[in-house]
């Protein structure tokens, strides 16, 4: 039964080929989930750097220039195991079905997506990214309770281009110490 198998092989190997065409031709079949090479999107994307904490092979990187950062993915580096993908709170990278790696130009193997920076009004350190900013100040609205929405809406502009040690600092000059809410708990 082997031998009928084996010849059977070898008579279909003589009329066609054994492989594919490719890289001339597309491959002969992608399996569904693969894990392809990684894309930032640049609508879902908030620049925290999630990413680039998780990059176990060290092939996303941030840079923080002057008013911008830029997030780099330099692909021959990357293993494609999803964990950014698996990290990233805002669905802002995914891995593609697609993972053709061969390029002439070096250019080309990389990809990079740049940010808008804010910076500490204080002190001048990094906060993170306008994008980041704003989510983050979204899911303060739709989160916070309800008692002391009004007031956080009055105390966000105090503090939102704090950095943390400056808003730790200033909390009871600027009177948006978490204290007040707790206070006005105990009085009632």
């Amino acid at each position: 039964m082997v031998k009928i198998t084996a010849i059977k092989e070898a008579l279909k190997a003589l009329f066609k080929p054994a492989t594919t065409k490719y890289p001339h031709g597309p491959p002969s079949h992608v399996p569904p989930g693969l894990r392809g090479l990684p894309q930032f999107s640049d609508e879902n994307c908030i620049g925290c750097g999630a990413c680039v904490v998780c990059c176990s092979a060290n092939a996303i990187s941030m840079k923080d220039e002057g008013d911008t950062r830029t997030l780099s993915i330099f692909y021959p580096r990357c293993v494609f195991c999803g964990r950014c993908e698996d990290i990233c709170p805002e669905d802002g990278i995914s891995l593609t079905e697609q993972f053709e790696l061969a390029t002439t130009d070096k250019k080309n193997a990389e990809v990079t997506i740049v940010f808008k920076l804010v910076r500490c009004s204080q002190c001048g350190d990094v906060i993170s990214t306008r994008k980041h900013l704003d989510k983050i100040k979204e899911r303060i609205m739709t989160n916070v309770d309800a008692t002391v929405k009004e007031e956080v809406v009055r105390d966000l502009p105090k503090y939102e281009t704090l950095c943390g040690e400056c808003r730790r600092k200033l909390s009871y000059e600027l009177n948006t110490h978490t204290q007040k809410y707790y206070a006005r708990r105990w009085e009632s």
